[in-house]
């Protein structure tokens, strides 16, 4: 029971603080029998709330047993269940490798258990959270694990990869990406591998999270890559409703394209470099004039008849009509506590600039902010209208808040486009020669990246 009512508050938290959180694949996740779920790390505390919210059955959580050290803590991952694993480095210089191997072991027959048990349980691989652009060799503990268990007689283990792509994983209305990998049955892979160990499987289980992530060289390359993918999606695309968010799909795929072209830029020949820099020349102008003039670069493509304008305008402003008050409601009434949870976890960074803390320290605070904020208006609103009326206030200030998390979105994204319907109506030739810009942008990216990633002898 308790394990439920928290995935429903950490589901709520997560859409609260993320605007989209959007999953891949999520048909292929097996829905019963013997699971091992090994996911990439990227953001502390965050990465096992939403592998535990986005599927859809109980997933017996694993996590560093560091954070066992403090007791509130401890007590609340002991009712939930979490499984606490030692690594090595945990122990250095601390004497207690026999205390170490002994937990270890209890986690193991834990995990073992739970998969005979037909049970899902979640194990992080990387050993720790970090803001690298790629994963990091994953540790032998999975592999380890799942070996275990299959020589005590469990059969039927699946192994599954669970990537997690963040646009910006400290912002809050960014988006998220969930991408379920294809499962992978242990009994055939130890069977088309005999006599493999617990290193080949590791690799194995690094290629499927490898396969369902974004991984690059540097910080730089990410950066460039993952902006380079917005572009050229909104270029290429047509506008979405401004009901549905932009999902990262087709974007992480594009940019795990792009990357290797770039990769692949540094044996080309000097033409294909310099119509590289040509084309990197031409976007950076695009951008810039579309920001000048106010033009949301996914809008370009908008009809700008004055009949799809106005039609734009009245369900829009309707919807807006309806929902202002809850709107309004919502952002009033939840601003302190937001706003203060929000301080709170940025101040704190000041000794820890990790870009894997300030979503988990604002959920954590803002969760216990909201409690405090919320005893409080009960309190305030019994003594001057009774508990009835407290109660129904609360409801009403909690259901204002969801509609502002589901509805603020939606309001930026019309406020944009109506921004861009304007602009472009000011200049009747603009919108023309913008969409024949980005057609021609389009058509040299294609070939570019033809020519780039074309086999070698090819170009022989």
């Amino acid at each position: 029971m308790l394990y439920r009512i928290l995935r429903v508050i950490a589901a709520i938290a997560l859409r609260w603080y993320y605007a989209e959180i959007s999953v891949q694949g999520a048909a292929r996740a097996p829905r019963a029998g013997p699971l091992l779920i090994v996911a990439n790390h990227p953001n502390a505390l965050i990465d096992p709330l939403l592998v535990g919210t986005t599927l859809p059955r109980r997933v017996l959580l694993t996590a560093k047993a560091t954070l066992f050290e403090n007791a509130a803590l401890s007590a609340l991952l002991h009712a939930v269940g979490v499984v606490p694993l030692r690594r090595a480095k945990d122990e250095e210089g601390s004497g207690q490798g026999e205390s170490s191997r002994s937990r270890n072991a209890e986690a193991f027959r834990a995990v073992t258990g739970a998969l005979r048990d037909g049970g899902a349980v979640l194990i992080f691989p990387e050993g720790i959270s970090h803001d690298a652009p790629a994963i990091a060799p994953l540790r032998s503990g999975a592999a380890r694990i799942v070996l275990q268990a299959h020589a005590e007689g469990v059969r039927g283990i699946q192994l599954l990869a669970v990537g997690l792509i963040y646009e910006e994983k400290e912002r809050p209305e960014s988006e998220v990406l969930v991408r379920v990998g294809e499962p992978v049955m242990l009994d055939a892979w130890l069977a088309a591998h005999e006599g493999e160990d617990a290193s080949s499987l590791t690799r194995a289980l690094e290629d499927q999270l490898r396969a369902v992530t974004l991984n690059f060289a540097t910080a730089e390359r990410a950066v460039r890559a993952v902006r380079l993918a917005h572009i050229l999606s909104a270029l290429a695309t047509k506008p979405v409703p401004v009901a549905q968010p932009r999902s990262l799909d087709a974007e992480a795929t594009l940019a795990h394209r792009i990357d290797r072209a770039t990769t692949a830029l540094a044996d080309a020949p000097p033409e294909t470099i310099e119509a590289a820099d040509v084309l990197s020349a031409r976007l950076d102008t695009l951008q810039r004039e579309l920001d000048r003039r106010g033009i949301a670069l996914e809008d370009v493509r908008i009809s700008t008849s004055w009949k799809d304008g106005v039609r734009f305008l009245l369900r829009e402003g309707l919807i807006l009509l309806l929902f202002a008050f809850p709107l309004v409601l919502g952002r009033v009434a939840h601003w302190i506590p937001i706003r203060s949870a929000r301080t709170i976890a940025l101040r704190s960074l000041r000794n820890d600039p990790s870009r894997d803390q300030p979503a988990m320290r604002t959920i954590i605070f803002g969760l216990l902010a909201l409690g405090a904020w919320y005893v409080f208006l009960f309190a305030l609103l019994d003594h001057l209208l009774g508990p009835t009326y407290a109660i129904g206030w609360l409801l009403l200030f909690f259901v204002s808040a969801h509609v502002l998390r589901l509805g603020g979105g939606r309001l930026r994204r019309a406020r944009r486009r109506a921004r861009t319907f304007l602009a472009l109506r000011a200049n009747g030739e603009l919108q023309e020669r913008l969409i024949e810009e980005f057609d021609a942008l389009v058509t040299q990216s294609v070939s570019l990246e033809a020519a780039l990633l074309q086999p070698a002898t090819a170009r022989l």
